[in-house]
């Protein structure tokens, strides 16, 4: 494609996007193998693919026509080397019949920089402890089949949750560091015959405040496009959306 080019490195790229929290907050690893830039304002770079161990997973940004076409690029140049993508959900539905994400997941990135308004419940909210670990883990694989982080998982820094009178855990939410020094919520999750009662609201409000108020610049977290609950529940805390995406395996298709 005309117009794309590599550029030097993580400078320049986040001079491109100076107002962009996505670009501020996920281009910092040392693990980013390279940043391009195409015309009309995309942007993409490489990194370690999770969906496809060994191999590269590009990101790109930017308007659905120039973000699909800067992707091709990378691909043209580099796509041996690269097994996923994430791309805005529009530019995924142009990507030519010789590509195709499979699974492909949507789902939006949220950010917050201010302390969300007091929710019922959060007086209900402790700290849980390496013990707690098989609770926290019955609790997800039983009532949050999507749920990404688990305790044990080398990016998980801590969890929080809520008690019923009986002891028993009702809710969770983990905090995790894919990126050093920027909190990412992850695994909100209530037990299923709990819910309705305000404690996804309660938990995330009380983990982001404690994580501004430890001096983080801003908490950020991502859900699935087909979540309206959760995304009622985060815009009302003060979360933005940032981009949506849609990712998975990249997977070539025989023309």
């Amino acid at each position: 494609m005309s117009g794309a080019r590599r550029l030097s490195g993580v400078d320049e790229l986040r001079a491109l996007a100076p107002d962009d929290q996505y670009v501020l907050t996920q281009t910092g690893s040392p693990r980013i193998s390279s940043f391009w830039a195409g015309p009309d304002g995309s942007l993409a770079w490489v990194l370690p693919s999770r969906r496809a161990p060994g191999r590269g997973h590009v990101v790109v940004l930017g308007p659905d026509a120039a973000a699909a076409r800067l992707l091709l690029a990378v691909l043209a140049e580099v796509g041996a080397e690269v097994g996923s993508a994430s791309l805005p959900q529009g530019a995924a539905r142009l990507l030519p019949p010789a590509y195709v994400l499979d699974p492909a997941h949507d789902w939006e990135w949220y950010f917050t920089t201010q302390d969300p308004p007091a929710q019922p419940g959060e007086e209900l909210v402790r700290w849980l402890v390496d013990t707690h670990n098989d609770e926290i883990t019955t609790l997800l694989r039983t009532h949050s089949v999507r749920h990404d982080a688990e305790p044990g998982q080398r990016e998980v820094r801590r969890w929080c949750g809520i008690r019923d009178a009986d002891g028993a855990l009702v809710a969770v939410a983990a905090h995790t560091e894919y990126h050093r020094g920027v909190p990412f919520l992850a695994s909100v999750a209530t037990r299923t015959d709990a819910r309705g009662r305000g404690h996804g609201a309660a938990v995330t409000a009380w983990l982001t405040r404690r994580l501004l108020d430890e001096g983080n610049r801003i908490v950020t977290l991502g859900m699935y496009s087909d979540n309206h609950g959760a995304r009622r529940i985060y815009r009302r805390l003060g979360f933005t959306c940032a981009h949506a995406f849609t990712s998975g395996r990249l997977v070539p298709q025989r023309t």
